[in-house]
C-alpha cells in the first residue's frame, strides 16, 4: 500500500510503499532509517492531527490505514528514559536534605546552631529511607508502560521533589528556629508516628511488587491487581503513599510539608482516576465497587 506522510502543518514529507501487513513498529523503524527520528520520538496519527494515534505493537491496518491513507507526523523532541527521570526526581531530596541537616551554619548563617530535636532527627532518616526505597524500586522493581518522555519536561517533573519537598520542606524543618509540635520528652509518640509511616512505606512497596508481577517485561499487558488494598481501590500504592505523607506531616507539623502532601495527593488522584477508567475499559470483569484512591469515597 502507498501512504502519504505529512507534518501537522500540512507540509508534505514523503510517500512510502509498505506491505499490507506492515506493523506500526516496522513503519517507525523505516521512517527512522530515512529521516533519523528514532521511534520513541515519533508520534503518528491517521488522516489528521487529531486522528487516531498509532500505538506500538499493532498492525497499521488495525487503525484503518489502507492504500492512499495519510499519516500525520509530530516530533516529540529529544527523549529521556522514564527510569532515568525517576532516578533524577528522587535524587533531589537525597542531596538537598543532608545539606540542610548537616550544614546549618552555611545555609542559615548561624554561627552556633542549636542541637537537632528528636523530630528533626527522625524526619531526616524517614526521608532518607523513603527516597532510597524509591530509587531502588525505580532501578529494580518498576516496569514502565512508556519507555521515554520528552527531555524538556524533566525540570517540571523534578521541581516537585527538588524544590517543593527538598528545598521548601527541608529549609523550614531544619531551621534553627524550628519549633516542633512534639517535644523530645514525648519519644513514644514520635517513634509511633515514625513506625506508622514505615508500615505505610512497606505496604506501598508490597503493592509495587504486585504491580510488577502483573506486567511481563517489555510489554504493556497487565492484569487486575488484588490484595493489600487493591480490593478496595484501584491504586492502593497511591493510597499507602498518601497515608505515609500524612503521617510525616503530622510528625513535622510544618505548612510546607502539608502543601507537599496535598499537591502530591491531588496529582495521584488525577492519575488514579485515569488508571481506573483504563481498567474499566480494558477488563469487562473489573470489580465495579472499587474506588480509585480513597476506599468507599473516591
Amino acid at each position: 500500500m502507498r501512504l502519504s506522510l505529512k507534518k501537522r502543518n500540512g507540509k508534505f514529507i514523503d510517500a512510502v510503499e509498505l506491505r499490507d501487513d506492515c506493523t506500526v513498529d516496522e513503519f517507525k523503524e523505516l521512517f527512522y532509517k530515512k529521516f533519523h527520528y528514532y521511534p520513541e520520538r515519533q508520534w503518528w496519527t491517521v488522516g489528521e492531527a487529531k486522528g487516531v494515534a498509532l500505538k506500538a505493537g499493532g498492525l497499521l491496518s488495525s487503525y484503518g490505514v489502507h492504500d492512499g491513507s495519510t499519516l500525520v507526523f509530530k516530533d516529540l523532541g529529544v527523549q529521556i528514559s522514564w527510569r532515568l527521570v525517576f532516578v533524577l526526581e528522587y535524587l533531589g531530596p537525597l542531596l538537598i536534605f543532608p545539606l540542610f541537616y548537616c550544614c546549618p551554619s552555611l545555609i542559615y548563617g548561624v554561627a552556633a546552631p542549636p542541637p537537632k530535636c528528636l523530630v528533626q532527627k527522625v524526619a531526616f532518616w524517614l526521608t532518607m529511607f523513603h527516597y532510597v526505597k524509591r530509587e531502588l524500586e525505580t532501578l529494580f522493581v518498576h516496569r514502565f508502560s512508556s519507555s521515554t518522555m520528552p527531555i524538556i519536561n524533566v525540570p517540571i517533573n523534578c521541581g516537585h521533589y527538588w524544590m517543593l519537598f527538598g528545598v521548601m520542606v527541608g529549609y523550614f524543618l531544619f531551621h534553627p528556629k524550628y519549633q516542633p509540635m512534639w517535644r523530645d520528652d514525648q519519644p513514644i509518640l514520635i517513634y509511633s508516628l515514625a513506625a506508622t509511616m514505615t508500615v505505610f512505606e512497606l505496604l506501598n512497596f508490597k503493592t509495587h511488587l504486585i504491580l510488577r508481577g502483573l506486567r511481563a517485561r517489555g510489554t504493556r499487558q497487565r492484569g487486575i491487581p488484588s490484595g493489600w488494598g487493591f480490593d478496595l481501590v484501584s491504586c492502593a500504592n497511591y493510597l499507602w503513599e498518601t497515608l505515609g505523607w500524612i503521617t510525616f506531616s503530622i510528625l513535622v507539623s510544618s505548612l510546607t510539608s502539608w502543601i507537599f502532601t496535598v499537591v502530591g495527593f491531588a496529582k495521584m488522584t488525577e492519575w488514579a482516576l485515569k488508571k481506573q477508567r483504563n481498567y474499566l475499559a480494558e477488563f469487562k470483569d473489573y470489580p465495579r465497587h472499587r474506588r480509585a484512591i480513597i476506599p468507599f469515597i473516591l
